[in-house]
C-alpha cells in the first residue's frame, strides 16, 4: 500500500543518511513533505496494521533536522490538509519542541527530586537536540505566525504549548523580540479587525506571563517587562472591546485579556509603576462595567455544563476573580504586604467599595431566576465574605443583609433537582461530593455557609438574632410547609451555627433541645432521605446538650438509622454515633447492641469506603476498649479485608477510597493496642495483617501513603508477641527493600519493628537468610550504610540517629548473648568504619546529637567485646582521637540511655589497663575522672526522675489565663471589633502563630522521639555495679596507678566515688 511505502520511506531516509544531531547542512537527508502528510494520514487509519506501522514510523522523524519546518507547513496547510492531520502535526512539534530543541542547561533540580523515595522523579539527562541552530529562527517565526493566523481553539493551544517549550530555552536571552512581535500582532490585529490574530497574541502573551507569575521577585524581570509594557496597550484593547457589540469574538479576547492581568498581578504587585492603583483604576474601571453590563442572551439551546463553558460566562468569571483576588490580597491595610498599604487603604476606601454594586447585581440575577454559572457565585459570596472585615464596605453591605443571607445564602444552600437526583440514583456519588475537600474552594453551597458563619461571628448584633429567629420559624413550621428543602437548608445552616449557638452567652442555647426534640428527631423517619440524612447531621453537631430523659430515644434512633435503606443516611448515623458515645452513660445503654452495632459498620464498609464510618468505628473501639476482645479479630479481619477492597477501587482521583483505606489501617492500630496484653488475639490476627503489610511494603510503592500505618502494624506484632512465626520474618526482607525502593525517608518509622525482631529473637536474626541466601544482618548494615553515607540534603540528621541505633541494637543484645559473639565479632570492623565515617563528618557541627550517636554506638561497641572493638579503632589510629572528642563533647550528652552508654564503654576501656591506653593516646586519669563526673550526673538523673509527679503540666494560673483564651470564643469574641467597625481577623490568627513560632515547643527543636522511656537490652546491666567492679579489678591490677589518679581528684569528685558505690550496693540489695 502507499503509506506503508511512505512509512518505510522514512525509515529509510533516517537510515540511508544517518543524520546527526550536529550535521553543519541541515538540508542534507530532508524528509519529504508528501511523504510525512500521508503517514501522519496513516496515523488515523482503521486498519491496525496500517496505523501502528505509521505511528512507529513517526517516532523517529523527531530526528530529523527538517521536521519543524514540515510540520508546521503542515500545520499551515489549512486549506489543502484536514484539520486532525494538523492537530497530529502540531502534537509531534509541540514533542520535539519539548524534547529535542535543546538549548540552557536546565534549572536546578527541586530538592523533592532528590529524595530517594521518590526514584520517578530522578532527573534524567535530556534528549540530545536535534534542530541546528540554523533552523532555530525560521522555526519561531513561524510558531508565532502559525498562532496569529490559527482559528482552530485546539491547535492554536498546541501552538501555545509549542511557544511554551520555546520560551523555556530562548526567552528572554535568545528571543528579545518575542514579546515586541506579540504586542505589535496585538496592535495589528486591532487596526485590520483581525480578532484571530489579536486572540494568538494574546494567547501567546498569557504563556509568556504563566513562565514567571509565580516565581518569586528575583525571577519576575520578564514579568515587569510584559507588565510596563503590556498592561497599557492591553488597558486600551480592553476599553475598545467593552463598547462593542457582546459576539463571541469579542468575548474571546476580553477573557484572553483579562487571563494575562491575572497572570501579571495574582501574586505580586509591587514591582512596577504600572500596578499602582492610580495606574489601575482604568482597569478596575472596565471589569466594573464588564460586570454591571452582565451577559448577552445565551445561544439557542445551551444548558448546564455547556452554558457554564460559554465564553461570557468566562468573562464573568474571570472579572469576579480578579476583583475577589484584588480584596483579599491587597485590599486589607491591616494585611498589607511591605510597600502596598498605600494600594490596600485606597483599594479598600474606593474600589472595593465601587464593586459591592455589580457582586450584589450578578446575585440578584441568579435570585431573579437567572443563570449565573456555579464558580461566579462562589466568587461573589468570597467577595461579601471579605467585604464584612472592612467597615467601608461593610457599611455598604450592611442595608442589604436580608437579601444576602435570605435571598442569596439561603437559597444557594438549599438542594437542587441534581443533587436530589444524584442522592436517589447514585448515592455513592452523593457521599464522595459531600466529603469532596475541594470544595471548600470551588462550592457556592460551602461559600454561603462559611460567609453566613462569619456575619454571626463578626457582625453577631446585626445578623444572629433575625437569622436564628428565621431558622427557628422554619424548623418548626415544617410540618405545615411540607419546604423539604428548605427545612434541609435551615438545619444545615444551625449546624453550621453550631459553636455560636450553644455558648450560654448567646442567648440562643436555652431551647435548643426542645427545638431538636420536637421538630428533628422525629425527622429521623421522614420519607426524604436527605432529611433524614440531615437530622443526623445536625444532632451530632449538637449531641452535648443537655437531652435529659429524651437521649435515650435519640440513640435509639440513630441506632435504628445504620440500616436505613439510603446509604447517605446510614453514613451518617455511623458518624453521628461517635459523637453520642462521648456523653457520659451512653456506653451502658450500648453495651449490650456492640455486636448488632459491630456488624451495621462492617456492613456499611462493605458497601463504600468512608473515612468518616471508619474514624467512628475508631471511637468506638477506643470507648469499649474493654469490651473489644471478643470481637477484636473479627474487627482486624473486617478492616484488613476493607483495606483490600478500598486499594483495589482506588484510582488517582478517588480520594475518598484512598482515606478510607488509610483510616482502616488506623482502626486496626486501635484495635490492637486495646488489646495489646491478650498475645492470642496477636496470633489469630496475624494471618489477616501479614498480607496488608506486604501489600503497603510492595517494591512498587504504590501504598507509600499506606506505609507509616502498615509500620505501625508491624511494630505491634513483632512488640506484643514473645515469639515470631515464619510469615512475621519474611516481611523483614520486604521492610529492607521498601526502603531501598521508595521510603529512604521512612527509615526512622522502620527501626522500630526492626530493633524488634532483633532484640526479641537475636538468634532468629542472625540465622535468618532471605530465599537467594542474603543474611538479614547483612540486609541491615546495607541499610544502615546507606542512610548513613547519605548526603545532608537526602538524609536528616534525626534519620541518621535512628539509623545508628539499629547497631545499638544488635550489639547491646549481643552483649547479653555470649553465644553468638563468634557470629558477631565479624561485624564490628563494618560497625565500626560505618559510626566513624559518620563521626568525622560531623566533627565540627554546631550541634552534637550526631556525635553523641556516634559516641553512643561506639560505647556499645566497646561494652559487647572491649578488646576486639578497641582494636578496631586502634588499627585505624582513632582511638585517642575518639576519646578525646568523646570526651570534650561529654557536657552536650542529654539523654540517660547516652550518658549509660558512655559509661559502659570508657569503663570497658579502663579494664584494658593503663599501658594499652597510653599506647594509643589515652589518659586512664582522664577516663576514671570523666566516669566518675558522668556517672553522677546519670545518678542525679535516676533520682530526678524517681522524685517526679504526675500531673497534667498546668498550674492555677495556666488555668485561669486558658479560660481568658476561651472566652474569646463567646459571643464577644465572635465580635472583633465594634460593631460597624473593622475587624482585625488575622490579628488573633497571626498572634496565636507566633506563639508556636516563637519556641512554644522549647529550644532547639528536634524530630527525634528516641527518649529515655524506650527498652534496651542492656536495660538489666546497672552501669554502677560494673563501675564498682570495673574499680575494684583496677585496685587488685593496678593499686599504684589508682591511687596516683585519686590523689588529682578534686574532693567532690572523690565523694562522687563513694556515693556511685552506694548506688551500686544498693541496686544489688533490691535484687536479693
Amino acid at each position: 500500500m502507499t503509506t506503508i511505502n511512505n512509512n518505510d520511506l522514512i525509515r529509510q531516509q533516517i537510515q540511508q543518511n544517518n543524520i546527526s544531531t550536529t550535521q553543519s547542512n541541515p538540508s542534507q537527508g530532508q524528509l519529504n513533505l508528501s511523504t510525512l502528510c500521508n503517514a501522519l494520514q496513516s496515523s488515523f487509519s482503521a486498519n491496525k496494521l496500517e496505523r501502528d506501522q505509521a505511528e512507529s514510523a513517526l517516532k523517529s522523524i523527531d530526528s530529523l533536522p527538517n521536521a519543524c519546518p514540515l510540520l508546521l507547513q503542515i500545520i499551515q496547510s489549512r486549506t489543502d490538509v484536514p484539520e486532525p492531520i494538523r492537530s497530529a502535526a502540531a502534537i509531534y512539534l509541540k514533542n520535539i519542541t519539548r524534547k529535542h530543541w535543546g538549548g540552557p542547561p536546565p534549572p536546578s533540580p527541586d530538592p523533592s527530586s532528590l529524595l530517594p523515595s521518590s526514584p520517578a522523579r530522578t532527573n534524567q539527562p535530556p534528549a540530545a537536540p536535534t534542530v541546528h541552530p540554523a533552523d532555530k529562527p525560521s522555526i519561531k517565526a513561524g510558531v508565532v505566525n502559525a498562532l496569529m493566523t490559527e482559528p482552530s481553539k485546539p491547535i492554536s493551544r498546541l501552538l501555545a504549548e509549542c511557544l511554551h517549550n520555546l520560551c523555556v530555552a530562548e526567552y528572554p536571552h535568545s528571543w528579545p523580540d518575542l514579546l515586541p512581535t506579540l504586542l505589535s500582532n496585538v496592535v495589528k490585529g486591532g487596526q485590520e479587525s483581525d480578532p484571530v490574530r489579536v486572540l494568538g497574541s494574546l494567547v501567546g502573551l498569557r504563556k509568556l506571563c504563566k513562565r514567571y507569575e509565580y516565581k518569586s521577585s528575583a525571577g519576575r524581570a520578564p514579568l515587569k517587562a510584559i507588565i510596563d509594557s503590556g498592561l497599557p496597550l492591553l488597558l486600551q484593547v480592553l476599553q475598545a472591546l467593552a463598547r462593542q457589540e457582546m459576539n463571541p469574538h469579542v468575548g474571546n479576547v476580553i477573557k484572553q485579556t483579562l487571563k494575562v492581568f491575572w497572570s501579571c498581578t495574582q501574586f505580586n504587585m509591587s514591582d512596577s509603576d504600572a500596578l499602582t492603583y492610580e495606574a489601575l483604576l482604568p482597569w478596575f474601571a472596565c471589569i466594573h462595567d464588564l460586570l454591571k453590563r452582565g451577559m448577552p442572551p445565551p445561544e439557542e439551546g445551551m444548558r448546564g455544563r455547556e452554558r457554564e463553558k460559554w465564553v461570557w460566562c468566562k468573562v464573568q468569571k474571570w472579572s469576579v476573580q480578579i476583583m475577589t483576588r484584588m480584596y483579599s490580597r491587597y485590599g486589607n491595610p491591616k494585611a498589607a504586604e511591605a510597600g502596598l498599604l498605600d494600594f490596600a487603604q485606597k483599594f479598600s476606601q474606593g474600589a472595593a467599595v465601587t464593586f459591592m454594586g455589580p457582586v450584589c447585581e450578578t446575585l440578584a440575577v441568579r435570585v431573579r431566576g437567572g443563570y449565573v454559572s456555579p464558580r461566579v457565585v462562589m466568587l461573589c459570596l468570597s467577595y461579601l465574605d471579605t467585604a464584612i472585615e472592612q467597615k467601608s464596605t461593610w457599611t455598604a453591605l450592611k442595608p442589604h443583609l436580608n437579601f444576602v443571607v435570605f435571598d442569596v445564602c439561603f437559597d444557594v444552600v438549599k438542594l437542587e433537582d441534581e443533587d436530589v437526583e444524584l442522592l436517589n440514583d447514585d448515592p455513592h456519588e452523593y457521599i464522595a461530593r459531600g466529603n469532596d475537600i475541594m470544595s471548600e474552594f470551588v462550592d457556592p453551597r460551602v461559600m454561603a455557609l462559611t460567609l453566613v458563619e462569619d456575619l454571626v461571628k463578626f457582625r453577631t448584633s446585626s445578623v444572629a438574632r433575625v437569622l436564628v429567629d428565621f431558622l427557628k420559624a422554619n424548623v418548626a413550621g415544617y410540618g405545615a410547609s411540607a419546604d423539604h428543602r428548605g427545612f434541609e437548608a435551615s438545619l444545615q445552616l444551625l449546624g453550621t451555627l453550631a459553636k455560636f449557638m450553644k455558648d450560654p452567652k448567646s442567648g440562643f442555647s436555652q431551647d435548643l433541645p426542645e427545638l431538636l426534640i420536637r421538630f428533628v428527631l422525629p425527622q429521623f423517619g421522614s420519607a426524604e432521605g436527605y432529611v433524614r440524612a440531615r437530622s443526623l447531621w445536625v444532632v451530632s453537631m449538637y449531641y452535648d446538650l443537655p437531652f435529659g430523659g429524651h437521649f435515650g430515644s435519640l440513640v435509639e434512633g440513630v441506632l435504628l438509622r445504620l440500616s436505613d435503606p439510603c446509604l447517605p443516611v446510614q453514613v451518617e448515623a455511623g458518624k453521628a454515633l461517635q459523637f453520642l458515645i462521648q456523653v457520659p452513660g451512653t456506653e451502658t445503654s450500648l453495651l449490650p447492641v456492640l455486636p448488632r452495632i459491630l456488624d451495621e459498620y462492617f456492613r456499611i464498609m462493605r458497601e463504600i469506603g468512608n473515612d468518616d464510618v471508619l474514624t467512628a468505628l475508631d471511637i468506638i473501639v477506643e470507648k469499649f476498649g474493654d469490651h473489644i476482645a471478643p470481637h477484636a479479630v473479627s474487627l482486624v479481619a473486617n478492616l484488613s479485608g476493607a483495606f483490600a477492597r478500598y486499594c483495589e477501587t482506588e484510582d488517582d482521583e478517588d480520594m475518598e477510597a484512598a482515606s478510607a483505606a488509610s483510616q482502616s489501617l488506623e482502626c486496626i492500630s486501635t484495635v490492637l493496642r486495646v488489646v495489646q496484653d491478650d498475645e492470642e488475639i496477636f496470633r489469630a490476627s496475624e494471618p489477616h495483617l501479614l498480607p496488608v503489610i506486604a501489600a503497603v511494603l510492595d517494591p512498587s510503592g504504590s501504598y507509600v501513603d499506606n506505609l507509616e500505618y502498615g509500620l505501625d502494624l508491624l511494630t505491634f506484632l513483632t512488640y506484643f508477641q514473645s515469639t515470631f512465626s515464619p510469615g512475621l520474618w519474611s516481611l523483614f526482607p520486604m521492610v529492607v527493600a521498601a526502603f531501598h525502593e521508595f521510603a529512604f525517608d521512612f527509615v526512622g518509622l522502620m527501626s522500630t519493628p526492626l530493633d524488634n525482631f532483633i532484640v526479641k529473637d537475636f538468634s532468629g536474626f542472625c540465622g535468618a537468610k532471605t530465599a537467594s541466601g542474603e543474611k538479614y544482618i547483612d540486609l541491615l548494615f546495607g541499610m544502615v550504610k546507606k542512610v548513613v553515607e547519605a548526603g545532608e540534603d537526602t538524609a536528616e540528621e534525626s534519620e541518621v540517629r535512628k539509623a545508628l541505633g539499629l547497631f545499638l541494637s544488635v550489639f547491646h543484645t549481643a552483649s547479653q548473648r555470649p553465644e553468638s559473639k563468634p557470629f558477631i565479632d565479624q561485624y564490628l570492623p563494618a560497625a565500626t568504619d560505618i559510626t566513624l565515617s559518620k563521626l568525622k563528618e560531623k566533627s565540627t557541627a554546631d550541634f552534637a546529637s550526631t556525635r553523641v550517636q556516634c559516641y553512643t554506638v561506639l560505647g556499645a561497641l566497646l561494652f559487647y567485646n572491649v578488646s576486639s572493638a578497641a582494636a578496631e579503632l586502634e588499627r585505624r589510629s582513632a582511638l585517642g582521637t575518639v576519646v578525646g572528642m568523646w570526651m570534650q563533647d561529654a557536657a552536650d550528652v542529654e539523654k540517660r540511655s547516652s550518658k549509660k552508654g558512655a559509661v559502659l564503654g570508657w569503663l570497658a576501656l579502663i579494664s584494658l589497663g593503663s599501658e594499652r591506653l597510653q599506647r594509643s593516646g589515652v589518659d586512664m586519669a582522664d577516663l576514671v575522672r570523666g566516669v566518675i563526673e558522668l556517672g553522677k550526673s546519670l545518678s542525679d538523673d535516676y533520682d530526678r526522675a524517681g522524685e517526679e509527679e504526675d500531673d497534667d503540666g498546668l498550674d492555677d494560673d495556666d488555668v485561669a489565663n486558658a479560660a481568658q483564651w476561651g472566652d474569646m470564643d463567646g459571643p464577644q469574641g465572635f465580635d472583633g471589633a465594634d460593631e460597624d467597625g473593622d475587624i482585625d481577623i488575622l490579628g488573633k490568627n497571626n498572634a496565636e502563630m507566633m506563639m508556636f513560632a516563637g519556641g512554644g515547643f522549647g529550644g532547639k527543636w528536634d524530630d527525634d522521639d528516641d527518649d529515655d522511656e524506650f527498652e534496651s537490652p542492656i536495660d538489666d546491666v546497672n552501669e554502677f555495679v560494673v563501675l564498682e567492679e570495673v574499680f575494684a579489678r583496677l585496685a587488685q591490677s593496678e593499686p599504684a596507678k589508682l591511687e596516683a589518679i585519686k590523689a588529682g581528684l578534686p574532693p567532690d569528685t572523690l565523694a562522687a566515688v563513694g556515693e556511685l558505690i552506694k548506688a551500686a550496693q544498693t541496686y544489688r540489695a533490691s535484687k536479693t
